[in-house]
């Protein structure tokens, strides 16, 4: 992971944490409201470009989409991201639109190169549901939606334990979910919340786990630099064992 998590940065790089990175919809409105009603946790992070606020929409397909919306964008939107690697980007696309209940009107850009197969799809299929939400708004009945919107504050190890339960080793290549348990790890280490002995032991044991990858014959490179942060924290774990004679006590963060 990019930077260290700190109590002042709780922020997560938005390209280690999903796959889905091409951009095939813009949808008009906040991306809280938007996924209110589906009780999605919104997750905190950054890119080259800006802060970001996203969250995770697994897809009746089982196909997982990524909705984004940046922190100082000069025009109010969702970014609606896939990845580039689906064979059928329109129908999921389609598919994620649907299910959000965005009509077509609510929909600002499509990529141009699926818009017009996007376009079929709701020239035949838009009109078989009515949205329900967009409804509600039309009648002043925002507040219910907001009233809904989720407030946790989320920490980076929440947003990349999710993101391991949708991309598990069986579904994205093994060397993203090799990428994904680094960052975990790293996340656990650098925690300043909690047990810090527990968060150690959890940092190595995702070390470990990105080495079943990341060996030193087909990664030297990444093998080098799970090694020494798995280094780290089986040092830094060891000085707090001797610290407190031998791990017997333990000392919480709040």
């Amino acid at each position: 992971m990019s930077n260290p998590t700190t109590p002042e940065i709780q922020r997560v790089r938005f390209e280690e944490v999903t796959p889905t990175q091409e951009i095939v919809a813009f949808l008009d409105g906040h991306l809280k409201p938007l996924v209110a009603h589906l009780q999605l946790p919104l997750y905190d992070g950054y890119n080259d470009l800006d802060e970001i606020q996203f969250a995770f929409l697994t897809l009746p397909s089982g196909q997982t989409v990524t909705l984004g919306q940046y922190s100082h964008s000069p025009q109010v939107g969702v970014d609606l991201y896939v990845d580039p690697k689906l064979q059928d980007i329109p129908s999921v696309t389609f598919e994620a639109c649907k299910y959000l209940e965005i009509p077509r009107e609510e929909v600002i850009w499509f990529h141009p190169d699926w818009q017009e197969k996007i376009e079929g799809l709701y020239a035949e299929h838009g009109a078989i549901w009515q949205s329900k939400r967009y409804a509600n708004a039309k009648q002043k009945e925002l507040p219910q939606v907001e009233e809904l919107t989720q407030n946790k504050q989320y920490e980076p190890i929440d947003c990349f334990n999710h993101a391991l339960r949708i991309y598990t080793r069986k579904y994205v290549p093994a060397t993203y979910w090799a990428m994904l348990q680094h960052n975990l790890g790293l996340a656990y280490q650098n925690r300043s919340k909690g047990d810090r002995k527990e968060n150690l032991e959890r940092s190595i044991e995702c070390f470990n786990q990105s080495l079943e990858i990341y060996n030193q014959d087909e990664f030297p490179g990444k093998w080098q630099i799970n090694q020494e942060d798995l280094e780290e924290s089986l040092k830094s774990l060891e000085s707090l064992k001797v610290y407190f004679n031998d791990g017997i006590i333990s000392v919480n963060v709040i």
